[in-house]
């Protein structure tokens, strides 16, 4: 998927402007006119989804940071030092 860039959105909408400007055809510049309002409307969707997306990013990299932080670094650690310890008893019980 590819990002739609302001430069775009801005030659579109000025051809469509244009088109509406210098119509000779009263349908065509209703059409072009139409056509340059859901585009314009399309546009502030779109930049109010890229904000939302924004958002959903940074709480969800918080949240991987937190979850990382509290929970998975403590439980390898703790996991860690279990094995330890039974390699350990393991090694003792192979000697005696």
């Amino acid at each position: 998927m590819k990002a739609i860039t302001k430069r775009e959105h801005e030659t579109l909408q000025a051809k469509l402007m244009q088109v509406a400007r210098d119509a000779e055809s009263p349908e065509t510049r209703h059409t072009a006119e139409e056509a340059l309002l859901a585009l314009q409307e399309q546009y502030q969707a779109y930049h109010e989804m890229i904000e939302q997306l924004k958002t959903c990013i940074m709480e969800y990299r918080e949240l991987q940071k937190s979850l990382r932080s509290d929970i998975l670094v403590p439980a390898l650690r703790e996991e860690r030092k279990a094995t330890k310890y039974s390699v350990r008893d393991f090694q003792l019980m192979v000697t005696k």
